[in-house]
């Protein structure tokens, strides 16, 4: 059986899975080199009907991951793709502030809509006509109807295989089959993120491959918080919150404690749900009247000190209710690796899984699932997260001979891994496009960019040459699978292959990888890499440790401050080309600055 799994919302993606495997997933941005692209992923759906050479015909199932009506003006005007941090600053002046506070109506979304830098936006593929032609209750029916439409004039299928799914079983679905958890034994499930269908976080008791839900809440409010939060602090909602995460460990206490004791007498646990203590009039105002003149840092530690604190009372609730000492985790709060590595502390919890990406992408692949797992088929954990375009050299020819690169760089054709451990032992920084594209929002190995994690004057050097972005954001490190209990401090032998938690790490590595943990508080959040899961890479790395004694390589993703990450060989060359990178390596071909 063969399932396409489809997520409009932020980071558009889709997924095919066959027979319980998954076999293709890729986010919609990795095409546009739009940022977070919303809306129909049209060109994902057509490479991934290429790259898996499957037909329109053989799907079974499109399975969409959310089963009340969308807003469809979010998607005419694609706001969070298009929205800048002014936009949401204006959105809460003019929009949430009348409506929460004021008891007023706005216009702010009308006028909004009719603004000229909405109009004609590319990669557009829903017809919003109906915007004009009905009445504003029945505009998500409408939508619906015209999301069905699109995927049957896209693939040619009747509209009795479209299917709409809860957005939070889609979560829940991918925490629980993409893990490795043994599914005879009873195990958690939780998902978290700020909003969907209704909810904000789900709980699910799993056994035996199926899920049965406990609970569901709309009063899990961190993700809504930590979103304003963000905004607050100058930075962009949807998009920035691993800023202010990564911000936080730099305050001292005395700078996090004013603000920490505000977050504090809000939001409380009430057995395995959430209830205010002391209810804010709203999300954002409130806590800017607040917070005003603490600082920055100290807002984001109190801000994570509080997440930390809050997840894992409720975490331990949860696990005690259901007498079960196996977790799954995902929704967009997952994405907090240091609220992961808190969670990962309880003493009860034994076997703890975060899938890659906990994001709304990731819903395409849990809906696939999901239908699967209704369909009767038993589905198959994820071995790797490589699941998007492969490069393939007839293409890097194409480059090389476009922009006549031998010309002006030194082009070596089937690089040995010894010559490139050597330009990586002489401090060169090398950006690695190779293979299969990596599913979400980390880079494993193949869309990365890589260095000695041991010179900490790569940290600078990466963040003002290359990746342009701010100078308190952490790098991380790809270590190998025997070198883990070396460098990380991790009891239980959790496994992170996808860089979802955040460990603290032994003198060895704050030596080793001085460039690849964060300065403050010397955590990493890891990617341990296995033979299985990527043998070209580990071996890159085991060359690397042969010449060096250091079982790790630093890694960050390919791409501009702002860009997604790279896909093919043109968007590597566009990188390189504007950033200060030494080398990039395109499958086996190695192109080196003079």
């Amino acid at each position: 059986m063969i399932v396409l799994g489809i997520n409009e919302n932020h980071n558009a993606t889709a997924a095919i899975i066959k027979d319980g495997e998954v076999l293709y997933a890729a986010s919609e941005e990795r095409i546009t080199r739009l940022k977070n692209d919303v809306g129909y992923p049209f060109q994902t759906i057509e490479h991934a009907l290429r790259e898996t050479g499957l037909a329109a015909l053989d799907i079974d199932y499109v399975a969409y991951t959310t089963a009340s009506p969308l807003n469809p003006i979010d998607f005419k005007i694609k706001r969070i793709t298009t929205f800048k941090i002014s936009d949401y600053v204006r959105e809460m002046h003019e929009y949430w502030k009348p409506l929460l506070l004021e008891n007023k109506p706005s216009s702010f979304w009308d006028n909004i809509v009719k603004e000229a830098r909405f109009q004609g936006i590319k990669n557009q593929y829903y017809d919003f006509n109906f915007l004009d032609k009905t009445p504003k209750k029945q505009w998500g029916d409408s939508f619906n109807r015209e999301r069905i439409r699109l995927t049957t004039e896209q693939l040619g299928i009747a509209p009795e295989k479209i299917v709409f799914q809860n957005h939070h079983l889609c979560h829940a679905s991918f925490a629980y089959h993409a893990s490795g958890i043994n599914k005879a034994k009873p195990a958690a499930v939780v998902t978290a993120d700020g909003w969907g269908d209704g909810e904000n976080a789900t709980i699910w008791l799993a056994k035996d491959g199926k899920l049965e839900k406990v609970h569901g809440t709309a009063m899990c409010n961190l993700a809504r918080i930590y979103r304003y939060i963000t905004l607050l602090l100058g930075m962009k909602p949807f998009e920035h919150e691993y800023k202010v995460m990564g911000l936080a460990p730099y305050a001292k206490d005395y700078i996090m404690e004013p603000a920490y004791t505000i977050f504090k007498e809000t939001l409380v646990v009430d057995g395995i749900d959430f209830k205010w203590h002391n209810k804010p009039s709203d999300l954002y105002f409130y806590f800017r009247e607040k917070l005003e003149g603490m600082r920055f840092d100290g807002i984001a530690a109190g801000l994570q000190k509080w997440t930390d604190e809050l997840v894992v009372e409720w975490m331990t609730n949860i696990l005690e209710r259901l007498r079960v000492d196996s977790l799954a985790y995902s929704g967009g709060l997952s994405m907090n690796v240091k609220t992961n590595q808190a969670i990962a502390g309880i003493p009860r919890l034994k076997h703890f899984f975060v899938p890659p990406s906990g994001g709304d992408e990731s819903t395409a692949i849990g809906v696939a699932y999901s239908i699967c797992t209704q369909q009767g088929i038993v589905t198959k954990p994820l071995a790797h997260g490589y699941l998007g375009y492969e490069l393939s050299d007839i293409e890097i020819k194409t480059l090389i001979e476009k922009y006549q690169i031998k010309q002006s760089y030194k082009v070596i054709d089937n690089v040995s891994t010894d010559e490139i451990v050597e330009l990586l032992t002489h401090n060169k920084i090398i950006a690695r496009c190779v293979g299969k594209m990596e599913f979400g929002a980390r880079a494993l190995g193949n869309r990365s960019i890589l260095c000695n994690p041991s010179h900490y004057d790569n940290v600078g050097l990466i963040n003002e040459k290359i990746k342009f972005r701010d100078f308190w954001m952490p790098f991380t490190p790809s270590i190998l699978d025997y070198r883990a209990d070396d460098y990380l401090v991790n009891p239980k032998h959790i496994s992170s292959p996808y860089m979802t938690i955040a460990f603290d790490t032994t003198p060895l590595a704050r030596e080793h990888l001085a460039a690849a943990i964060h300065p403050a508080d010397f955590t990493a959040r890891p990617q341990i890499v296995t033979q299985d899961a990527n043998a070209e890479y580990y071996g890159l790395i085991k060359k690397f440790e042969e010449k060096t004694g250091i079982g790790a390589l630093l890694n960050t993703s390919l791409n501009l401050h702002g860009e997604p990450i790279v896909r093919n060989a043109e968007d590597a060359w566009h990188t390189f080309t504007n950033s200060g990178l030494d080398a990039l390596l395109l499958n086996k071909t190695l192109i080196v600055k003079l």
